[in-house]
């Protein structure tokens, strides 16, 4: 009988044991979680994550803080969360081009995104739109681009950096409609944009989150945008003027690092589907200008092998003589 006592004590020592490990792990997150952005102030998607951490901040019962670490097209950042513990509490809030195109354009020996990162969701993706400001000479595309093959190389262009969001359709531009632009870099969307403003460069790209209210003051023309559909019934798109139909897009996207448990994942992924049903969110993205076309994570996964076969093919087409 105290044989049976004895296996009754451990079992209980096993069964407690066990409903503190699922208590514990029922907590996640018990502390805030940082969402590293490899952008500077003021962009677009500094802007985006200001709006959907709100909302995850209230269904995660945790703060969601974002921490900017711009630098080195996006690479400091994205080491700072691949170097993270593999926990849920530090997140990466990266884009198509860090994540898939820059494999192929910056040496790296530090980390390789298809290994260290894995998809939470893509929050939405945005379309750019080619900027001046309203003084500028140019009121239309076709004036800005009959100057630059009067003048090439002399019309200047404010890019967020290399290989990403503004500075890849700019080389599309040039390589499909035969122009040349001098290229000025700055350190993200809205230094390119504060440029402009200050009269430094001739155009700039821009999202509509960033640019919206400049639009409607009359302090920024819109000269063309993404896509195939216009956003602005007055402003073409940049399939009329001859681009391809995906040149100009930019998908937002949630990572955590390689190794994070697969149900810390799943309760992130919950709480972002379930801010889709959230009114106050659309409307908040709208005012920004912004779609609110989600994916998650094994969804957007899809979408990552594509733009990794899409992107290696444009490299190896500017590397073409």
């Amino acid at each position: 009988m105290r044989v049976k006592f004895a296996q009754l004590g451990w079992l209980g020592v096993l069964i407690a044991a066990g409903l503190y490990g699922l208590a514990a792990h029922a907590q996640y997150p018990e502390k805030p979680i940082t969402l590293v952005t490899p952008f500077a102030a003021g962009g677009s998607s500094d802007l985006n994550a200001r709006v959907f951490t709100r909302f995850l901040t209230d269904y995660l019962g945790q703060p969601v803080l974002i921490k900017l670490v711009p630098g080195q097209a996006g690479q400091k950042g994205t080491l700072e969360a691949v170097q993270a513990p593999a926990d849920g509490y530090t997140l990466l809030f990266t884009d198509n081009y860090r994540d898939q195109l820059h494999r192929h354009t910056f040496r790296n020996d530090a980390y390789d995104t298809n290994r260290d990162l894995v998809p939470v969701a893509r929050v939405n993706y945005g379309q750019v739109a080619i900027i001046v400001r309203s003084d500028s000479p140019y009121e239309t595309w076709a004036q800005l681009a009959a100057d630059a093959r009067t003048r090439p190389g002399e019309i200047t262009f404010s890019h967020s950096g290399l290989w990403v969001a503004f500075f890849v359709p700019g080389l599309q531009i040039m390589r499909n409609l035969d122009l040349h632009f001098r290229f000025v870099p700055y350190r993200g969307g809205g230094p390119a944009k504060a440029a402009l403003m200050a009269g430094d460069v001739d155009f700039s790209m821009a999202f509509p989150a960033t640019v919206a209210a400049d639009v409607e003051a009359g302090r920024v023309r819109l000269l063309a945008t993404a896509g195939s559909e216009r956003m602005d019934p007055n402003v073409p798109t940049f399939v009329e003027i001859g681009l391809p139909p995906t040149t100009g897009f930019i998908h937002r996207v949630i990572m955590a690092p390689a190794g994070t448990p697969e149900d810390r994942l799943t309760i992130l992924r919950q709480a972002l589907a379930r801010m889709q049903d959230e009114p106050l969110y659309h409307q908040m993205m709208g005012q920004l200008g912004e779609n609110t076309e989600y994916l998650d994570g094994d969804g957007y996964q899809d979408v990552r092998r594509q733009q990794a076969r899409d992107y290696a093919d444009l490299v190896q087409s500017l590397l073409e003589p």
